[in-house]
């Protein structure tokens, strides 16, 4: 079995070692360096090429949206952020700066493998507590309304659930759909948006602040 190769970052020792023994004690993941501040982390990720980055956004010693955005040239490289909350603009900088994942530091450790094997797949995950923060415009918006204009319902709701992280098997069951169907639906959205992936399109989401609506907006169930 492959392992997910992580580097941990965190300016406070205690709980960055309680991170790493967690992480090493699953059979699919593997710690492969850690790191206290940011250039730290920096040189870390740079020499070991890690799978996956799971960091502190209060990291010392460095921005952490100029982290992401200075190692997101690491081939293959997926980023998930740890927050306290912190301030929407923080939070919005880095989605836009290329974060995949997003976990407060109250998560339980099922939040904590669940976002690190999503993320490591290709699936966005974004913590309920933090997505209310991520400031984006608005897509109701002239804006907004044009990058999703030429979906069906069908396929917002498609896109909607997959924003939230939610796999085809998990969106067919809230649509009531086969997943087949839902699969069709990816397709179609991701052609129209001119989307390689639904990584891609789970980001557009949030960006145009499809993902921050509430449910019922959209008429999802």
């Amino acid at each position: 079995m492959k392992k997910i190769r992580l580097v941990v970052a965190d300016g406070h020792r205690l709980f960055r070692e309680g991170l790493c023994k967690l992480l090493s004690m699953e059979p699919d993941m593997e710690v492969v360096g850690e790191a206290e501040d940011g250039d730290e982390a920096f040189r870390t990720v740079r020499d070991l090429g890690p799978d996956l980055f799971l960091f502190d956004v209060g990291l010392p010693g460095g921005n952490s949206v100029s982290l992401v955005r200075d190692l997101r040239s690491q081939r293959g490289l997926r980023f998930v952020a740890i927050t306290s909350y912190g301030d929407q603009t923080h939070l919005t900088a880095l989605a836009l700066a290329g974060v995949h994942g997003c976990l407060v530091k109250t998560s339980g450790l099922e939040e904590l493998l669940a976002a690190v094997r999503m993320v490591s797949q290709g699936i966005p995950y974004v913590d309920q507590r933090t997505a209310g923060r991520m400031i984006f415009p608005d897509p109701r918006s002239p804006s907004g309304k044009d990058a999703f204009l030429g979906l069906t319902a069908k396929e917002k709701e498609t896109l909607f659930w997959l924003s939230q992280g939610f796999s085809n098997a998990d969106i067919a069951e809230r649509m009531v759909v086969s997943e087949k169907t839902v699969k069709n639906h990816v397709s179609h959205m991701l052609k129209k948006l001119d989307l390689r992936d639904r990584t891609q399109a789970a980001v557009l989401a949030w960006r145009m602040g499809l993902a921050q609506l509430a449910p019922e907006v959209l008429g999802v169930r």
